[in-house]
């Protein structure tokens, strides 16, 4: 049996990849705040000869631009699933699964509120810091619309309202305590 021989150097390499490796597992923050929710509304308008409701997805991503979850996805499945790469962004993160599952039928314009509870798409709580709030508007002989904003998750409850100026109208943030 070969008798396994760690010099001094492999040993503070080994020693050293533990402690930043128990660093950065203590770096990931602290978790969602117990019973906060942040509250994504969406108003958009339209209308007229033609017109045809909007598929949009109101989603949530991390720094580093990835999906952590899907808050709503107005796009009927099996009919709607071809013009699902009208979703540009939305397109990339997601899966075609997990699309025909979360996915809902179009909507008229209107005001329509959704709520994020801390949680990513495996249930799993996310840690306190910032993320994008991101809603994606596209229509079929119309626009297309990408509101792409950074929040700052902590305990301090915040309540922002974006005017925007095409068919998407206005997006409200409101983060607060669940009532």
């Amino acid at each position: 049996m070969l008798k396994r021989y760690y010099s001094r150097r492999s040993f503070f390499r080994r020693m050293l990849g533990g402690a930043l490796a128990l660093g950065l597992a203590r770096g990931q923050g602290k978790a969602w705040p117990q019973g906060m929710e942040l509250r994504v509304s969406v108003t958009y308008e339209g209308g007229g000869f033609r017109y045809r409701a909007p598929y949009v997805a109101v989603y949530v991503e991390d720094e580093k631009g990835n999906l952590v979850r899907t808050l709503g996805l107005f796009l009927m499945p099996g009919k709607g699933e071809r013009w699902w790469n009208a979703l540009r962004r939305y397109f990339t993160l997601g899966s075609l699964e997990a699309m025909r599952t979360l996915s809902g039928p179009t909507r008229p314009p209107g005001q329509y509120t959704l709520a994020w509870d801390g949680l990513d798409d495996r249930s799993r709580t996310v840690p306190q810091g910032g993320y994008y709030v991101c809603v994606e508007y596209a229509r079929e002989h119309g626009p297309y619309e990408l509101f792409r904003e950074r929040v700052e998750i902590g305990d301090k409850p915040f309540q922002k309202t974006y005017p925007l100026r095409g068919e998407l109208r206005e997006v409200s943030l409101d983060y607060r305590r669940k009532t």
